[in-house]
């Protein structure tokens, strides 16, 4: 016997969407994987009297992988590099003239912001994530063969100073502590 009941069901893998403001149509039906945010607490320590004691340190929030199928319309790929080239990316066509270079401030406007929302059987949002400031930090093509039917992938793993975290449950708590 399954330890959920027929009235509250655990949360699946399979439901979610992944919005990428500054592409067209924000990617959210292109999603086809996604790793969740992760947290790093650093960890001190200070030795007092033969004793050693554990203080957290500094928080350090781990990295995104967004895996998007690449459809022809709209071009997820073509998408992708208009916003590298938003950020102020340049093809170099002569070396003296490639003057430009990526900032954080001209990407993070670029992308807009990235949403992650894990769903429930009837689709409604469990749990919301958005990076903060975020930058992309690699981007893969995927690879072509001859031996596969698989469609094209497009791998973008994205780098963010912070995350946001909302859920129905967090704000009944916060509120129910007069948090909010």
């Amino acid at each position: 016997m399954a330890f959920w009941t027929s009235t509250i069901e655990p949360k699946r893998q399979f439901r979610f969407k992944v919005q990428i403001v500054g592409m067209a149509e924000g990617a959210t039906w292109y999603a086809k994987q996604v790793t969740k945010p992760g947290v790093e607490v650093a960890e001190g320590t200070h030795k007092y009297l033969g004793h050693t004691f554990h203080f957290p340190g500094s928080v350090t929030w781990q990295d995104v992988s967004v895996t998007l199928v690449d459809p022809s319309d709209p071009d997820a790929a073509a998408e992708i590099f208009k916003i590298l080239s938003a950020a102020g990316y340049d093809t170099p066509k002569d070396p003296g003239t490639s003057l430009e270079t990526v900032g954080k401030r001209d990407m993070v406007a670029a992308i807009e912001g990235v949403v992650i929302t894990q769903l429930d059987s009837s689709g409604n949002a469990q749990e919301i994530w958005t990076l903060n400031n975020p930058i992309i930090k690699t981007i893969g093509l995927g690879d072509l063969s001859y031996e596969s039917e698989e469609l094209s992938t497009i791998e973008i793993t994205f780098a963010y100073d912070w995350c946001t975290f909302s859920s129905a449950q967090l704000e009944d708590d916060l509120y129910a502590r007069g948090a909010v």
